[in-house]
């Protein structure tokens, strides 16, 4: 009789843990994903002394403008596409483009989309129509010559 309830103490127990769990882990995949600017990398080998690196993001140090790619990390998504933001800043009236690109996980193109920005902050919002559950992201970015710019970050948005 003793072995019987002290059992059954222990499936309560054991229930209540596992139903708190994925409740837990269902809240944890409806945040969004930042990733620093200070994760990007030269997008050309011989550019890589001109690529500076702040607290704060990624910048250009050449006085032509220069290119850097960063991941964006994220969450799988069951949708057919997902939204994204990129945040920087620009100085001395200067402008950076960047293409936001989504790939499958073995290297297949799925979609991407571009702007330009000449805003001193920026956030600028954007959406790929098309990524895969398995696949990845990319932000490739060209930065304004003369430190004049500076790539803070990107986010994928979970909805």
């Amino acid at each position: 009789m003793k072995a019987n309830a002290m059992i059954l103490g222990l499936s309560l127990v054991v229930g209540a843990l596992g139903s708190a769990v994925p409740a837990s882990a269902q809240a944890a995949t409806a945040q969004n994903i930042n990733i620093s600017g200070t994760a990007c990398k030269n997008y050309n080998a011989s550019e890589a002394l001109d690529i500076d690196y702040l607290t704060s993001g990624v910048r250009n140090l050449n006085a032509s403008p220069r290119s850097v790619i960063c991941p964006i990390a994220r969450h799988p998504v069951t949708g057919p596409g997902q939204a994204y933001y990129v945040d920087g800043s620009n100085y001395a009236g200067a402008s950076t483009t960047c293409t936001v690109s989504a790939y499958d996980y073995n290297g297949t193109y799925l979609s991407s989309t571009s702007f330009t920005r000449s805003d001193a902050t920026y956030s600028n919002y954007t959406s790929l129509p098309t990524v895969s559950y398995w696949g990845y992201t990319t932000v490739l970015c060209t930065l304004p010559g003369g430190a004049n710019g500076v790539l803070f970050g990107a986010s994928a948005i979970d909805s």
